[in-house]
């Protein structure tokens, strides 16, 4: 015999991807933790071609975003 009782109340997913908050919260964190550490990186390239002279950390940081964005086509 094939059991016909279906739940009429209980939705049905199928193929369908679901991505909870948190999950895209934890994508979003982990992203902005990359993106970080490039511009890190970066704005530490520029103080060394500079010569390490110190009084320009704010300089370099911002500059190293600004190349960033426009290597990315932002």
């Amino acid at each position: 015999m094939i059991d016909t009782n279906v739940s009429r109340t209980t939705p049905q997913r199928v193929g369908t991807a679901h991505t909870s908050p948190s999950h895209e919260k934890t994508a979003q964190a982990r992203q902005a933790v990359k993106r970080t550490a490039a511009i890190a990186l970066r704005a530490y390239e520029l103080y060394e071609k500079r010569g390490r002279q110190d009084g320009q950390a704010l300089e370099d940081w911002l500059n190293a975003e600004r190349q960033l964005a426009a290597a990315a086509g932002c």
